[in-house]
């Protein structure tokens, strides 16, 4: 159990210092927009925010398309009556032509946001779709011969452009360098056909429209790498104190002085064992140990020395014990160990190698009546699995085998068998084994 608090303070310090590097990295990005990560945070930061902004699609996707639709329904009539009538036919064809492509590349990208294995080639497929998009909305729409049409088509082409750069999940610069790409398609492909725009209108219809686009890309990026920050340091706010309950909770149920497990622990871990011990039909051991002649102890050798010797007691039973098993001080000189899946020979055979060891401990009791050293005595029972008996009836059957080994001379080991009239016979009716 020590090993585990120890292992719970030092998760705790490290996530503590992860949520102060964060805390830096945020400060740090708050006062500069072009602040960047390091490569792996970088990484996870772009993963983080196409997985929320193809979210964002998928949720968004039915609205949008009602809400285009509609667009649809409204523009075409307008463009439809105030175009003049020898352009009329041409020019509401090529603004179908722009819807059209808009429907392909709004669904195109909405499927590559909903299926897990098609969302691996997102950056790449999206990217296509925008140069492709754009690609033919502009040349589309570039070769309206109304003049009025062809305004109307550069506010959608800036339209298009701003949804390119702040909807469709992808970097800035991906997004800048398909929109430049898209932009000399349209030059080349408005010259082929002979379509002269005037270089201006070019300039700032492609070129603006995208530093413009790449601008608000990049204002909307920073806020949400602070966004991004303030979501992991919130995720390590939540580990820190989930581990901090943890930890805390493990102290509630140690004793301070040995770092064994205390009463409070004794009787939730007992229960655990007595459960497993009934489902299973595997024994269980109770040892309950008591140090001879404490009290004289703590009077002439003061509660400091005390301390010590429970302190040496206590690792003499640690190192005694299987990883299964459990050590716990139930007071004052009294502690109980709790062998799990374990046979009367071996629990005994635990009990003579604590007494043996304790002994070897030579720690001076010059006031026990028994020996010139600290000396214990130990109350033993087996809970096989089977017997119709409460964990208070089993604890009650130890206490009175460690009564009968102080009462046959202390220092050694009582083993009482539990039976089904044990716990309701006199004491001196018992089955007793003294070593």
């Amino acid at each position: 159990m020590d090993n585990q608090l120890e292992g719970g303070g030092a998760n705790i310090q490290a996530l503590a210092r992860q949520r102060e590097e964060y805390e830096c990295l945020l400060k740090k990005q708050s006062k500069c927009m072009m602040s960047l990560f390091s490569k792996t945070l970088e990484d996870k930061f772009w993963k983080d925010r196409e997985e929320r902004l193809t979210k964002l699609i998928i949720r968004a996707f039915f609205p949008a398309t009602i809400c285009y639709f509609l667009f649809e329904v409204i523009s075409l009539p307008i463009n439809y009556f105030t175009t003049e009538a020898i352009y009329r036919k041409h020019d509401v064809l090529m603004t179908l032509i722009s819807y059209t492509t808009g429907w392909i590349a709004l669904l195109t990208v909405y499927l590559m946001a909903k299926h897990p294995i098609w969302r691996a080639y997102y950056c790449y497929v999206v990217t296509a779709v925008v140069i492709v998009g754009l690609s033919i909305v502009q040349v589309v729409l570039f070769s309206m011969q109304s003049g009025a049409m062809t305004w109307r088509g550069t506010l959608i082409i800036i339209f298009a452009l701003m949804f390119a750069y702040i909807c469709s999940g992808l970097r800035p610069s991906h997004t800048f360098i398909a929109g430049m790409v898209s932009a000399g398609i349209t030059c080349l492909c408005l010259w082929m056909i002979g379509k002269y725009i005037p270089q201006w209108v070019l300039f700032n219809v492609l070129i603006l429209g995208n530093l413009v686009g790449l601008g608000l890309a990049v204002l909307t990026i920073s806020t949400d790498r602070i966004r991004f920050l303030q979501s992991i340091i919130i995720g390590l706010d939540k580990k820190i104190y989930a581990a901090l309950n943890q930890h805390l909770m493990r102290l509630s149920h140690q004793d301070t002085l040995t770092l064994l497990d205390n009463r409070r622990s004794f009787e939730q871990k007992f229960a655990q064992s007595l459960y497993q011990a009934r489902k299973r039909h595997r024994p269980l051991a109770l040892l309950f140990i008591d140090v001879d002649f404490f009290k004289l102890f703590n009077d002439h050798y003061g509660h400091q020395q005390g301390d010590i010797a429970l302190i040496s007691v206590a690792e003499v039973l640690k190192s005694n014990i299987r990883e299964q098993d459990i050590a716990i001080r139930y007071g004052g000189e009294e502690f109980i160990i709790l062998l799990n899946n374990s046979t009367a020979q071996a629990a005994i055979n635990v009990a003579q190698r604590l007494l043996e060891q304790i002994r070897k401990q030579k720690i001076l009791h010059q006031y026990s009546k028994i020996s010139e050293y600290l000396t214990i005595s130990i109350g033993l029972t087996l809970y096989t699995g089977k017997e119709n008996i409460l964990g208070k009836d089993i604890l009650k059957i130890a206490d009175n085998a460690l009564y009968q080994a102080k009462k046959q001379g202390r220092n050694q080991y009582v083993f009482m068998p539990i039976n089904e009239y044990c716990y309701d016979s006199d004491v001196n009716n018992h089955s007793l084994q003294s070593f």
